[in-house]
């Protein structure tokens, strides 16, 4: 399901220990891009400069989104953590001949 706003769905997976990537629209990717300063930013993926929360042992939670392949991600990421941004892989939409196969699962 791809989000036209990614909270409070980050917000919620964050608080339940789910820590994945969510789909979001690529309106929402760069309207959280203007919306407010970066705290960093690299060719495909930025995280915004303002905390969503204050963790216990004082880091903030921010808001980070990601584009590969031509879809956008976000989640929320403790600001000591952006060099790991990338260890958490993006659910990737599956395409082509596999989707058109999987569609058809259990007629075949």
């Amino acid at each position: 399901m791809i989000l036209e706003w990614p909270h409070p769905q980050i917000d919620q997976d964050w608080d339940s220990g789910k820590h994945q990537w969510r789909e979001i629209t690529p309106l929402a990717y760069q309207q959280l891009l203007k919306a407010t300063t970066l705290l960093y930013r690299v060719r495909d993926a930025f995280m915004q400069a303002e905390p969503v929360d204050v963790l216990a042992g004082g880091d903030g939670l921010y808001v980070c989104c990601k584009e590969q392949q031509g879809f956008y991600f976000a989640r929320l990421l403790p600001g000591h953590d952006w060099c790991k941004r990338d260890s958490l892989p993006v659910p990737l939409p599956k395409a082509g001949i596999g989707l058109l196969l999987e569609s058809f699962k259990g007629e075949i």
